[in-house]
């Protein structure tokens, strides 16, 4: 009994491949940014003691205002830590204030690592596009 195999048209069988050189990043893309400047999410740390408890039912319209509210008070918040550490020369850009406090920085890993000290905020690096490809 003999193995039939596909003709190779010129492939190599040896299993190697041949190297593929360097992925050109995309314009804008945080690859040709210049390093050490890193993206991170920063959120207000929660108290790990509080109970959850339900809301009542509000006017959706005022739930969103107050949220908005919140948002903006956390990044005033983020600002003054920043200032008052004397951390905003080592910040590239910071992101608006939404609906959720949450803020997006790109900065140096100095100030992730002062934010991840301070017991008022929870931060971390946010997964680059590379480590999906």
């Amino acid at each position: 009994m003999s193995r039939k195999t596909a003709p190779t048209h010129g492939r190599r069988l040896s299993g190697r491949f041949p190297r593929i050189g360097a992925v050109t990043p995309l314009p804008g893309s945080r690859a040709e940014s210049a390093p050490g400047w890193i993206e991170v999410m920063v959120m207000p740390r929660e108290d790990a003691e509080a109970t959850w408890q339900p809301s009542p039912q509000r006017d959706r319209s005022h739930v969103h205002k107050q949220a908005c509210d919140d948002s903006r008070q956390f990044r005033d918040s983020l600002l003054s830590f920043l200032r008052a550490h004397h951390l905003m020369g080592a910040v590239k850009g910071m992101s608006e204030s939404g609906s959720l406090p949450m803020v997006t920085l790109y900065c140096t890993t100095g100030v992730l690592e002062q934010l991840q000290r301070s017991p008022h905020f929870e931060a971390g690096r946010t997964a680059s596009l590379e480590m999906y490809t």
